[in-house]
């Protein structure tokens, strides 16, 4: 019988290069790594794409970049391994994130990185070797006495290196010496320059470059004369994107420099009363991380008639806001689709619903730290294509969000009409406004349009009007004796059947929103700096003593099966479940019907340790069902929204 050539068929079909560049689309980074070691034809076809993004702080680069370093003999063998792979490979290269100065120092001396479409810095002073690491704790901890230096000594400048080009002349001045050796000055001097001869090296491939605040612990970039930053934008012709917080710059100056940029994000620009005296047409995104004067945001509005996403962090304080904008828009509405204002609008309600929203209508996205009902009925007046509300607050907790100070146990914020998001916009696609508290009668009270694009909702559902626990005994106790059907305990049952009616029917409402990925009906409700306060109400149990942080928030969704939790197997593409200060009963039962209805559910939040709060009690009932679900279910993950919130879940993510 002759031999089969099924095998040699299945060989050579590995060998095609276009076969293999469909496979390894869907494989990891690792898994590149192992197929590049196959053969020469798998090597050569998927090298560039192992390549093709560097960013030092995923995967082993933090471990490799931490036990290398050129100042001992272990380390400079290292720093020669990865010189050596980088030399080989960097012309593959073409998106690197930089973390670590050396590999700064690496990706310019290899010569070879000189296709770069995008450079971004990130934290470059938190990242240190071993032996960094241990110098550092060496100079921290020397004695005044043994050589150690004093504050004002640390503040004095550190010593410069030699130039590694003329053109670097006058363009640096060292930063302080802080906790760094003489070796340590002298290279982060180099390294600095070695930064920016890497970004001319790519001036003609850069598309996007983002210059991050921690390059100015290298050396500082001296900011009276900015003839060597703009002289270096300038020279970058295919640059569409620039995030710069390293360096004070002038808008103006920085869109006659880079005539394609898109986009711009910046914490420095000069823009006090700045007006704009002429149109810039190619800026599509702007995002300044200071605040903003009401006259110099109308000019933007004005100046850049091609604008589509604005992001500021606030409005200047105690300014004379403008309440005239007609005379920088001269009565023509902006083409601006998002408008993302992060913080300080607490007092500035009425002046955004009169003097800004009505100036957008063409918005899609729209952000803010407060959302009165004011704000809310301008943007049903005026915008009708709004897909996506958000809110900059997210990452604090509803007691920092709410309150100024603290609140009575258990005291309610009130409920907003954001029900009418759902009621008046079909194309909604994210409410992410987990401040608010939507009243559940207004939610079942008024007819919603289908909403087939909604994928986020994050909203408190409240007022579901619930027995109390004192009521729940009374009717537990009653409901097999005649008694049960008169006086006040039929008014409780008609109040409980009431209540699980009404949630009931929420849920099914809920349960319509088929596209679903997130469905947050709470966050972190208590005071995670209640310890340091001095009336925080305290108690000791079996000799311990605890704060007591009080209750989840009475009359929300108890999200069990007997009040309608079924109603949600239709949301088969639920990722994130999130029920953290809802009061809401589940237990193993409800987890069990979660794990087999939501089989894509990644992230579930309200089952999490409270290792970031102090002196709390211990919940078993918690942990108990948090293990359960682990057992049910180890590939979802249990945090919380809250920044704050389940450190030690966070850490080990």
């Amino acid at each position: 019988m002759a031999p089969t050539p099924h095998r040699h068929i299945t060989q050579a079909g590995t060998q095609i290069p276009e076969l293999l560049l469909n496979m390894a689309m869907h494989w990891t980074p690792q898994d590149l790594y192992v197929c590049i070691q196959v053969c020469r034809t798998w090597h050569q076809t998927l090298a560039p794409l192992l390549w093709h993004t560097i960013d030092d702080r995923l995967y082993a680069w933090p471990r490799l970049l931490a036990i290398h370093d050129i100042f001992t003999s272990p380390g400079l063998k290292g720093y020669f391994r990865i010189l050596s792979a980088f030399t080989r490979y960097g012309h593959h290269v073409r998106h690197l994130c930089l973390s670590w100065r050396t590999l700064i120092d690496i990706a310019f001396v290899a010569g070879s990185c000189t296709r770069l479409q995008s450079l971004s810095t990130f934290n470059l002073a938190l990242n240190r070797t071993t032996r960094e690491r241990e110098e550092l704790c060496r100079l921290s901890n020397l004695s005044i006495a043994d050589g150690g230096l004093t504050y004002d000594e640390r503040r004095n400048l550190a010593i410069e290196g030699p130039l590694l080009s003329p053109e670097f002349a006058g363009v640096f001045s060292p930063s302080e010496i802080e906790w760094r050796s003489v070796q340590e000055q002298q290279q982060d001097w180099a390294t600095a320059q070695n930064f920016w001869s890497l970004v001319q090296a790519n001036r003609q491939t850069l598309r996007s470059l983002r210059l991050d605040r921690s390059l100015d612990s290298l050396a500082h970039l001296e900011s009276t004369n900015n003839d060597f930053f703009y002289s270096t934008l300038a020279s970058l012709p295919h640059l569409t994107e620039l995030d710069n917080t390293l360096l004070e710059t002038d808008l103006r100056d920085v869109l006659e420099r880079l005539p394609n940029l898109r986009c711009n994000r910046s914490s420095n620009l000069e823009l006090q009363n700045q007006v704009l005296s002429k149109t810039y047409d190619h800026l599509r995104a702007l995002e300044i991380y200071g605040p903003v004067p009401s006259r110099t945001f109308f000019s933007l509005l004005s100046r850049l008639p091609n604008l589509e996403d604005l992001r500021i962090r606030e409005f200047v304080r105690r300014e004379h806001f403008i309440d005239d904008p007609h005379i920088f828009l001269n009565h023509t509405p902006t083409r601006l689709k998002g408008l993302h204002i992060m913080s300080g609008t607490g007092h500035q309600g009425q002046r955004i619903a009169h003097h800004i929203i009505p100036w957008v209508p063409l918005l899609i996205s729209f952000t803010i730290d407060r959302l009165d009902d004011v704000v809310a009925e301008a943007l049903f007046t005026h915008c009708k294509h709004l897909e996506t509300i958000r809110q900059s607050d997210d990452g604090c907790t509803l007691f920092e969000i709410q309150y100024g100070e603290p609140r009575p146990l258990g005291a309610p914020p009130p409920t907003s009409k954001l029900f009418k998001l759902l009621r008046d916009y079909p194309s909604l696609r994210i409410l992410d406004r987990i401040e608010q508290r939507l009243d559940a009668g207004d939610l079942v009270a008024h007819d919603w349009q289908p909403l087939n694009k909604l994928e986020v909702f994050r909203c408190q559902i409240v007022d579901v009007d619930r027995l109390t626990p004192s009521e729940e005994d009374l009717v537990i106790r009653t409901s097999s004796s005649l008694f049960s059907r008169v006086g006040t305990a039929a008014t409780l049952f008609d109040k409980h059947y009431r209540s699980i009616t009404l949630q009931k029917e929420i849920l099914l409402r809920l349960g319509t929103l088929i596209n679903l990925r997130v469905l947050d009906l709470g966050y972190e409700w208590r005071d995670i700096w209640a310890d340091s306060r001095r009336d925080t109400l305290r108690y000791t149990y079996l000799g311990q003593e605890y704060i007591n942080y009080g209750t989840p928030f009475k009359n929300t969704l108890q999200l069990t099966l007997a009040t309608g939790l079924d109603r949600l197997s239709g949301l088969r593409h639920l990722e994130v479940f999130g029920f953290e200060g809802v009061d809401h009963r589940i237990r193993k039962e409800e987890l069990e019907w979660m794990a087999v209805h939501w089989p894509k559910l990644k992230v579930m939040r309200g089952l999490q340790e409270d290792d970031h709060l102090e002196k709390i009690e211990p919940d078993p009932v918690k942990t108990e069902l948090r293990r359960h679900m682990e057992m049910l279910r180890p590939d979802v993950k249990h945090e919380s929204l809250s920044r704050q919130g389940s450190q030690r879940v966070r850490a080990n993510a």
